[in-house]
């Protein structure tokens, strides 16, 4: 697999993860847990509660003796147009909308798209955030999470996607594919072939589907991350995949 990047369109950002100690390649970050620390890039606390500055000083990781890129807070790229690029996945000007690329007029649009991110957009760390289980007070357990796709306007549930007992709040446990998987098997393949690259996702409560018309399509999706799971390996690189006698909710 190739080396990979994780890109914000509209902040120009870039997740780099090799900077984060998730490795170089989609297979290294599967299998070091990089999809679920995402999932805090996405994820709005509850009730308006503010999340807490991202801790200074913890991320540093053992790689050349370097220190990672300053972390951002979290939900931080909530709502934002996000995409994964890889070495391969062709110039800037395939892959990026041309109002991201009006933002760097002295850089070079046919360079490799992951070339151009890594050298014009801002490094920075992921969240960073540990969930703390049934008594977190930003992410309750005890409260219905929804992945939203505010591009096209549908969602999917939480209790529909992940088997309660994989389940804790927006998180998922024991590597199980969850919610950060998900969503990153979304923005993985929303790249490729498209006039507008990059949808946009945010996690928040079921409350957040009352400011507007939204489908539910929590079955369709499910099947799509059980078939991420299996193509991605998932249970392979993490040993965490569901296991065969699941529980249905």
């Amino acid at each position: 697999m190739a080396e990979i990047a994780l890109i914000n369109l509209d902040k120009g950002e870039v997740v780099d993860a090799s900077e984060t100690g998730h490795g170089f390649k989609m297979s290294e970050a599967i299998a070091n847990y990089m999809p679920m620390d995402a999932l805090w890039l996405f994820t709005v606390p509850v009730d308006s509660k503010v999340p807490p500055t991202p801790s200074v000083g913890d991320n540093s990781f053992a790689f050349r003796g370097t220190k990672g890129p300053a972390r951002v807070p979290v939900g931080h790229w909530a709502g934002d147009r996000v995409v994964i690029v890889d070495e391969y996945c062709g110039s800037a000007a395939d892959n990026f909308p041309s109002d991201m690329l009006e933002k760097y007029p002295d850089a070079d649009p046919e360079e490799d798209a992951l070339e151009f991110a890594l050298a014009h957009l801002t490094h920075v760390g992921l969240p960073g955030y540990k969930h703390g289980n049934a008594g977190d007070a930003l992410f309750p357990a005890g409260r219905a999470w929804v992945v939203r796709n505010l591009t096209n306007n549908w969602y999917a549930r939480a209790d529909t996607l992940v088997p309660t007992k994989y389940r804790c709040g927006p998180d998922s446990t024991e590597g199980a594919p969850g919610l950060g998987d998900f969503i990153w098997g979304q923005i993985g393949g929303s790249i490729a072939g498209t006039d507008c690259p990059g949808e946009r996702f945010d996690v928040q409560t079921e409350a957040a589907l009352e400011d507007g018309q939204w489908v539910d399509l929590s079955k369709q999706k499910k099947a799509f991350l059980a078939e991420s799971n299996m193509h991605d390996d998932i249970d392979a690189l993490r040993g965490g995949g569901f296991d065969d006698d699941e529980e249905e909710d």
